[in-house]
């Protein structure tokens, strides 16, 4: 189980009913949830409102689930990440019987999903059927991003260098805790300020970042030369990689002398002259 998906469980602010220990229809609680719950029992189906069901958690984001509150209470100074690793520890350690249990709850409940969400399916449109395709796309693609970017981190990808005026900025950046509007306001009045500093006071932010963007390029350079090394070339800027030229087909000169015949005739024709007999 990846530790992302537990981070972002933990950052759930309760436990999470399930179906089984609420009355709630399914509208209801997936109104109230975050993304974790399961789904309502089948004969309960028809009276929940038509709506694409949620699939139900795995038995290991159910442990999680159930141990969470007790963990974060026990360990009040730990991060997310922390406490991903703790339940990971946990769940290595827990008993068989109990392992099994939780896996036969998710498969009934994954049972009761697949009936309900072919119902979901069967009502829908060709339009909307071809929207829920294009969300699933761009869900994927959105997902390989985010693997991309903490494969590139963890392989100690040089960060790009941020300009003079960010570095400006740095010194007066706004204050944490204050709201969405006041921080626009603080942003502009910056870039107000900037706009009118001369251009004698700006050179020393601007030339800070000159000089960062220049060590960035040499070490840019060193990390790309070891991942061509490795077998991470292809995490390399394909400008950068040194590709080999593509092979020539041999044999193109036979083929097109084949094609053509003395005379403009085509291959497998007998050149014609003149008037038939």
């Amino acid at each position: 189980m990846q530790l992302n998906s537990l981070i972002k469980l933990f950052n759930v602010p309760r436990l999470l009913l399930s179906s089984r220990q609420s009355n709630l229809p399914l509208a209801t609680v997936g109104a109230q949830s975050n993304g974790f719950h399961s789904t309502i029992p089948l004969e309960n189906a028809k009276a929940a409102t038509v709506q694409k069901p949620k699939r139900p958690v795995n038995a290991y984001i159910r442990f999680a689930q159930s141990i969470r509150a007790d963990l974060a209470k026990a360990n009040p100074s730990a991060s997310q990440m922390d406490l991903a690793k703790l339940t990971s520890a946990k769940w290595q350690t827990l008993d068989q019987p109990s392992k099994a249990r939780l896996e036969e709850e998710y498969k009934r409940e994954l049972a009761v999903w697949l009936q309900q969400n072919a119902k979901y399916l069967s009502q829908l449109t060709e339009a909307q059927k071809e929207e829920l395709k294009q969300d699933k796309l761009q869900k994927a693609d959105d997902k390989a991003k985010r693997d991309l970017k903490r494969t590139l981190k963890q392989l100690g990808r040089p960060k790009r260098p941020i300009n003079g005026f960010l570095r400006f900025c740095a010194q007066f950046k706004p204050k944490p805790g204050v709201t969405q509007t006041e921080h626009k306001q603080q942003m502009k009045a910056l870039g107000e300020k900037w706009r009118s500093m001369p251009g004698s006071e700006k050179e020393r932010f601007n030339r800070e970042a000159e000089e960062a963007i220049t060590r960035y390029q040499e070490e840019m350079k060193q990390w790309e030369d070891k991942m061509l090394a490795s077998d991470n070339g292809d995490l390399v800027r394909r400008k950068n990689a040194l590709l080999n030229p593509a092979p020539v087909p041999t044999g193109g000169k036979a083929r097109s002398a084949k094609k053509e015949q003395p005379g403009g005739a085509k291959s497998g024709r007998p050149a014609t002259g003149g008037a038939r007999a």
